[in-house]
């Protein structure tokens, strides 16, 4: 496998890598300047995301200058793997399961105590099944440098990551969007009811693009075009580290939205009839996508 066959789809995905790394520096400027009260540990997150983040970035420039710029024209160099590309593998591992926990923790907030473990206990398990396989892969890598190894772990480590990944991912936006519907049904008053029809289309446009690349890369795996793979995996890291991002910082557009919708009826209600504003129709603590969404003024039963 020479170097334009095997590093072309290899590079083109380090260069979106590189682009989504520039998204994820903005949304982690944009967090920190918006939302300096929120808890420490939330903020503690994204600092950890954005860490994370450029280490991943760093290990795929060294893969990338190893194989293209200081091996160039080697062609043994090809038939091992770089110690930074296994390190990329791991961070992605990391991030990817901190971002599911995340996700499943601010499900189980949206539940009824009794059944917040229903709910969110099986995404949380299938997380930390994920991380057996994931860091076999990893560790094989690591003990291994022969790019044979890929094809050894293909079917034992990295196809049952890859799915369970893709599941968790599916019972996080059906959890979400079936909480999201619940409450809307339950609600009297149309701009609430719109609010939570926003929040479902934020979930399921969180979940597609991670989904799609996720699916992609367990495809060429099938496949087996390791070229693809390896250019996929640069990116799936990134994408779930702007889907938690995004979902922080959509807090304060929603919250806007709300308001300005709010304001809107109370003035044609004033317009048309003169008629006060019902005792019950209160302000609606919004949080981002997936984040705990405070009804119990308006006394709606959580799921």
């Amino acid at each position: 496998m020479g170097v334009p066959g095997a590093f072309g789809s290899i590079l083109m995905g380090g260069l979106v890598s590189a682009m989504l790394y520039g998204t994820t520096t903005f949304q982690t400027y944009i967090y920190f300047m918006h939302y300096s009260g929120d808890a420490s540990t939330v903020k503690f997150l994204v600092a950890a995301i954005w860490i994370l983040d450029t280490l991943h970035l760093s290990c795929m420039c060294h893969a990338l200058y190893y194989y293209l710029i200081t091996n160039y024209g080697v062609l043994t160099s090809l038939e091992y793997m770089v110690w930074t590309f296994p390190t990329s593998l791991l961070i992605n591992v990391l991030v990817i399961s901190i971002v599911q926990c995340f996700f499943a923790h601010t499900i189980s907030c949206l539940c009824r105590p009794q059944k917040k473990w229903l709910v969110a206990g099986p995404i949380i398990l299938l997380v930390l099944v994920h991380l057996g396989p994931a860091l076999e892969a990893v560790i094989m890598m690591f003990v291994n440098r022969d790019v044979d190894i890929l094809t050894q772990i293909r079917f034992s480590a990295v196809l049952p990551a890859l799915a369970i990944v893709a599941l968790v991912e599916a019972l996080i936006t059906i959890s979400l969007c079936v909480l999201f519907h619940d409450s809307r049904s339950r609600s009297a008053f149309p701009r609430t009811k719109r609010l939570f029809q926003t929040l479902i289309i934020y979930a399921v446009n969180r979940c597609l693009l991670t989904s799609l690349v996720t699916i992609a890369e367990f495809t060429v795996n099938v496949n087996q075009q390791d070229d693809w793979t390896m250019g996929l995996d640069f990116m799936i890291g990134k994408l779930y580290a702007n889907s938690l991002l995004a979902s922080l910082n959509t807090r304060q557009y929603l919250r806007s939205q709300h308001s300005g919708t709010e304001s809107a009826e109370h003035i044609n209600t004033i317009h048309l009839g003169n008629l006060p504003q019902h005792s019950g129709d209160v302000p609606l603590s919004v949080s981002a996508l997936g984040k705990a969404t405070a009804l119990r003024s308006e006394g709606e039963p959580k799921f």
